[in-house]
């Protein structure tokens, strides 16, 4: 019945998330034509680590895809023509109409958790190899649960 009133109503409720942002973001940056895959792809990841974190709950979703393009530009060093690294912020403010101290802060706290993330998965792939090792090099099966774990 909810959806026969949806419909009745013509309400859509899909709501908007920060992959929404990126291609009109993208648009008006001047990058290099064969960079903005590259950009987008990154930014996509970003934007994917955001979703996992809490810490981003409070930002709304064009911030995100803001401060992820931004990162991503910043991460890859890429030269944008006649930008420095401030003022692609500043043009990306711009573009989406937030406060340069608000995208600036957003985009710290998606590189802060991009290299919390990396470290986690360094952390669990040298523990995986410690454990690799204690089992005389046993190769890792392909179920969910690594069989010599499992003590009897």
């Amino acid at each position: 019945w909810e959806l026969l009133v949806l419909e009745k109503l013509k309400w859509d409720l899909v709501s908007v998330i920060a992959n929404d942002f990126l291609a009109h973001i993208l648009h008006r940056l001047p990058l290099p034509a064969d960079k903005v895959e590259l950009v987008k792809k990154h930014a996509q990841t970003f934007i994917a680590l955001c979703a996992t974190d809490y810490t981003f709950v409070m930002y709304p979703p064009s911030m995100i895809a803001t401060g992820s393009i931004g990162a991503a530009i910043h991460g890859l060093s890429l030269p944008l023509s006649g930008f420095s690294g401030e003022a692609v912020t500043e043009l990306l403010a711009g573009i989406t109409g937030t406060e340069v101290d608000c995208l600036k802060a957003c985009q710290e706290q998606i590189e802060a958790a991009l290299a919390e993330s990396l470290k986690q998965a360094s952390q669990s792939q040298q523990e995986f190899s410690t454990k690799a090792a204690a089992y005389g090099g046993s190769q890792p099966t392909s179920t969910p649960t690594d069989v010599t774990d499992v003590n009897l």
